[in-house]
């Protein structure tokens, strides 16, 4: 297992973000990167980074061996370069405490600011995005044009770290890592519509629940780890009446748990943080997901942590936190990225909406 060092970068006030396509020889472009400038409702202290406390290490879903920033002060509330459309690629930054909102080739579309360690990500049919707001407890909902909170769900007692929507029926799926106690990971689902979970459910086996996704029938595919560190992977039935973890065995080796996807033909496609890779498994026959059918290499990488299938899933976004960039790949083939975000500070979650990216 390599030893990871995260690569934070120095943030200035003239150069937030700093675009490249086809980096790492992924693509054709040869644009020189553009910088693009904080807006001044933005302080120059977004540069400050200090490590966070035990308590907040233990609720980040980043591999232990990665360094953690502090979010630094500053000012909260909602700031736009220009374009008032909706977004398609969101990106959350545990560090700077924002959600980044850029159209599908890269430009900058808005910031949602001012959140307390924003990580996993999630969208809905209708462009809204949801974020787990973990050291405040609670999901977020924000519509377009991502101004305000349309809607904020509780969820007490826990740190919530991915959230998911299902299309089916309308019930949100949370992962909370650890409870606010320090107890085990669980899962809550929260009713069409409600803002307090409907059921919450963990297992002595799932010490720490990292990422979900929900499947074309509302059964919620999870990974983690048990107390030992192993990595885990389960699945949650039932939704509202859910009452229980079912684990599932792989037949090959995860390293350290990323984010969970599902594909449009059903399948689960699980990424591994250290090995830099997506795997791609058929639907579980019994307990057992099996070997993976698909295999996708992010040769580009340090850590993805989470990542999102565009609609179609011939392409996806991930939140790279070691080098501090979001970066986009083909799906399933992977390889080299065909484009690069660089100049966050801590990327974590990430996200696709399907109504704008095919």
């Amino acid at each position: 297992m390599r030893i990871r060092r995260f690569l934070g970068c120095s943030l200035s006030g003239s150069a937030l973000l700093a675009l490249i396509a086809g980096c790492s020889g992924g693509g054709s472009a040869s644009s020189p990167a553009a910088s693009l400038a904080v807006p001044q409702s933005q302080p120059a202290s977004r540069a400050a980074a200090a490590v966070m406390s035990q308590a907040a290490l233990r609720t980040s879903v980043l591999p232990p061996n990665v360094a953690i920033k502090s979010k630094p002060d500053h000012s909260g509330g909602f700031v736009s370069p220009g374009a008032s459309s909706l977004g398609a690629v969101f990106i959350s930054d545990g560090a700077l405490g924002d959600i980044f909102v850029f159209n599908d080739a890269g430009k900058p579309e808005a910031i949602i600011a001012g959140l307390s360690q924003p990580q996993g990500l999630g969208t809905d049919l209708y462009g809204d995005v949801y974020v787990a707001n973990t050291n405040l407890s609670q999901i977020l909902e924000y519509g377009p044009n991502y101004k305000t909170v349309k809607k904020t769900l509780s969820d007490p007692g826990q740190y919530p770290v991915d959230v998911k929507y299902d299309a089916q029926t309308g019930v949100v799926g949370v992962t909370n890592i650890i409870s606010t106690s320090g107890g085990p990971g669980s899962v809550s689902f929260y009713a069409k519509n409600a803002t307090t979970p409907c059921v919450t459910v963990s297992s002595k086996t799932w010490a720490r629940i990292y990422f979900g996704a929900f499947d074309a029938s509302g059964n919620f595919f999870i990974d983690g780890e048990a107390s030992s560190g192993a990595v885990l992977v389960g699945v949650v039935e039932g939704g509202c009446s859910a009452f229980g973890i079912v684990t599932l065995t792989t037949g090959n080796t995860i390293n350290f748990p990323g984010g969970v996807q599902v594909t449009p033909s059903n399948q689960i496609a699980i990424a591994d943080q250290l090995g830099d890779i997506i795997f791609t498994y058929n639907h579980p026959v019994g307990n057992a997901l099996g070997n993976p059918v698909d295999v996708t290499p992010l040769s580009s990488s340090g850590d993805p942590v989470q990542f999102s299938l565009s609609r179609g899933a011939g392409s996806l976004w991930t939140a790279d936190a070691e080098l501090a960039s979001a970066i986009k790949y083909s799906y399933p083939a992977g390889g080299s990225a065909t484009m690069t975000i660089k100049g966050l500070l801590q990327p974590i979650g990430a996200a696709i909406n399907p109504l704008l990216v095919p």
